[in-house]
């Protein structure tokens, strides 16, 4: 297994995301499967890929995270059936949080983790993927210019602007 796979796997654990390393694993991601809000990683798997999907299972609010596997749908679907239940007003923190757990705002986790382990900029975005627009994507997270980082800090889990201090600032989480 490459060092910069062993850091995130190491770095997802500390944040109390459970990882499995399963030769063979595969999901909606080559390489990464998610079950039960777990992840199963191959030994093979590219940190982007981890990084990326570890996003989906951060972003969901942990007491509706075993509802997660595979494409994610089922389990999005029962935690807004029991939020509905629930009957939140709208800025209820669970409420917010849970709004947020779309590909833009996993992507921006993705980028935030991985800066925090310390990978270079194109392990953890790959030039091919998100449909080739990587590089892209890459520019506007360096610049604090991506739509998912909006969603984070409505989350709860940064801070946006320049007059909040750096320490708390995207991309630190």
């Amino acid at each position: 297994m490459k060092a910069a796979l062993v850091r995130v796997l190491d770095h997802l654990t500390a944040i109390g995301i459970a990882v499995h390393v399963v030769p063979g694993a595969t999901g909606f991601v080559p390489g990464c499967r998610i079950v039960s809000g777990a992840l199963l990683v191959d030994p093979g798997c590219a940190p982007s890929a981890v990084l990326h999907e570890a996003g989906h299972v951060a972003l969901v609010p942990s007491r509706f995270r075993s509802y997660m596997s595979g494409d994610l749908g089922a389990g999005m679907k029962r935690m807004f059936d029991e939020l509905a239940e629930m009957d939140l007003p709208p800025d209820h923190p669970l409420q917010r949080a849970a709004i947020q757990c779309s590909d833009p705002e996993a992507t921006a986790w993705a980028w935030a983790a991985g800066m925090a382990v310390g990978l270079a900029p194109e392990e953890i975005i790959l030039d091919e993927e998100y449909g080739g627009t990587g590089a892209e994507i890459r520019s506007m997270l360096r610049a604090n210019r991506y739509v998912g980082i909006n969603g984070l800090a409505h989350a709860g889990m940064c801070q946006r602007g320049h007059w909040v201090a750096p320490a708390l600032r995207y991309p630190n989480m």
